[in-house]
């Protein structure tokens, strides 16, 4: 029986490598080597989670693996079955060639950024369980998917999670499937914006919009920054890009009063607003603030937001909410230059979310951050106050700091702290990069979120011991 031949390995939890690792691959040398043949029945995950003494989730996992790899199938109510067909480009490589890295060693190094989830906590197994089944279910249809927007179903899934957790007024197409923010710009530019229009950026703001405003080929304006965000344009007419749940980099939060201003100037001016709305999943004290789009009722405001931080930064999906007025010319534009969007990852997203676990992924990473930011708070409080002065938040993943009167009179730069906190694996950017025509004060966007609990005060330690280095500076 198989499930004998199974037995005869030793499977061991010092063995140098994962459990899931050891059973996938004896499962599939067995198959390659021709010692299981095709359509024979391999035991369910349960009998062979018994024979092992190991846990079920293991066997089941390992299962979806080699089943997305093309070596099993399953066919409801009969079993788990070898393939007819081993996948070709490893049937006729020799078995001992044959290895599947673990995550840890598949792993490159990650950038480190002042804007990164909690990423060790995202649930790969059930990922990877969501994507056996996705590539399972493809249909014909779906392999010949050619919506511009996007894939329905899961643009159906973004404006109910956006009507429900953002307050805003959407239906499923109005919704633009896209890469991210900066692509997103792109296609507005030139799609919607007349020949004599600017894009209107905050100053500071984010410099990855600048770049995507200035690859455009668009006029580029900017708007001032004060203690409630953004200011009302002096341009006659534009598409304003404007974070107000959190400015970028000063974390603001834009008061109603403000928000009213800047939709005044956009029905005056008979101009947009792109709301860039990131990081507004992540607020630890009271449910996320109501969209500036939802008060707009769906005019002259475009929401603007992405995946890249409640999921992952390499997935590539976000997503523009168009008035109904510009849904039309959007998608032409869209049509012109990439058709529409690949579809795999569309699919698995949409099963992520319409099963719940995105729902359940966001409210883990909001303890997690929660916590990880408090942490990060004390530490920086006690170790870094000497030459930073923290500004209060209660959302994201980063936090601001001033260089105060101490650290200017000592002649250090921003850009220098961020480089000594990188070194110690702390994601830091200098706010000064992110001025352009205001004069530019000397700060820093410090991450907290991907840092491991235990990491987070040593590595502060480590940054305060480096300034204290660089500038002889004792306390």
């Amino acid at each position: 029986m198989f499930s004998t031949r199974l037995l005869q390995l030793s499977i061991g939890r010092d063995a140098g490598a994962s459990l899931q690792r050891q059973l996938h691959n004896h499962i599939r040398r067995l198959i390659l080597s021709g010692e299981l043949q095709a359509r024979e029945r391999l035991p369910s995950s349960r009998a062979l989670a018994k024979d092992l003494e190991i846990a079920r989730i293991t066997v089941t996992e390992v299962y979806d693996q080699l089943s997305a790899e093309g070596y099993i199938e399953t066919k409801t109510g009969a079993g788990t079955f070898v393939a007819d067909f081993v996948p070709d480009h490893l049937g006729t490589m020799q078995t001992d060639d044959i290895e599947v890295d673990s995550p840890a060693e598949r792993q490159t190094s990650a950038p480190i950024s002042s804007g990164m989830p909690a990423l060790e906590a995202f649930p790969k197994d059930k990922w990877a369980r969501t994507a056996g089944r996705v590539a399972r279910k493809l249909s014909t249809g779906e392999m010949v998917h050619a919506d511009p927007r996007g894939y329905l179903p899961l643009r159906s899934e973004i404006a109910q999670h956006l009507r429900l957790a953002r307050n805003v007024v959407c239906s499923p197409d109005q919704v633009m499937i896209i890469s991210g923010l900066q692509q997103g710009l792109f296609v507005l530019a030139n799609s919607i914006l007349a020949a004599n229009s600017t894009i209107i950026l905050e100053d500071p703001g984010y410099d990855g919009l600048l770049a995507a405003a200035r690859a455009s080929n668009s006029s580029i304006g900017f708007t001032a920054v004060d203690e409630a965000g953004a200011l009302p344009p002096e341009q006659d007419q534009g598409l304003l890009v404007v974070s107000p749940s959190r400015q970028y980099p000063l974390g603001l939060t834009m008061p109603h009063g403000r928000r009213m201003e800047l939709l005044a100037w956009a029905r005056t001016n008979n101009s947009f607003i792109l709301e860039d709305d990131y990081d507004s999943e992540f607020r630890y004290s009271g449910r996320p603030l109501n969209s500036l789009q939802g008060i707009a009722g769906g005019e002259r405001v475009i929401y603007g937001g992405t995946f890249s931080k409640s999921i992952f930064p390499a997935l590539r999906l976000g997503y523009l909410v168009l008035p109904d007025s510009l849904v039309d010319q959007v998608v032409k534009f869209r049509e012109a230059i990439d058709s529409y969007p690949s579809i795999t990852n569309q699919l698995l997203l949409h099963d992520f979310m319409a099963s719940g676990e995105f729902q359940r992924h966001i409210r883990r990473l909001r303890k997690i951050h929660a916590e990880r930011k408090e942490l990060f708070d004390q530490g920086a409080h006690k170790h870094l106050a000497e030459w930073l002065s923290f500004l209060p938040s209660d959302a994201g993943l980063h936090c601001t700091a001033w260089l105060n009167e101490t650290a200017l009179a000592l002649n250090l730069k921003d850009h220098d702290m961020a480089e000594y906190a990188q070194a110690y694996g702390i994601g830091a950017v200098s706010v000064s990069r992110c001025y352009q025509h205001a004069p530019a004060r000397q700060g820093l966007l410090i991450g907290f979120a991907n840092l491991q609990p235990a990491e987070i005060e040593p590595a502060i330690q480590q940054l305060a011991a480096r300034i204290r280095q660089e500038t002889g500076f004792s306390s």
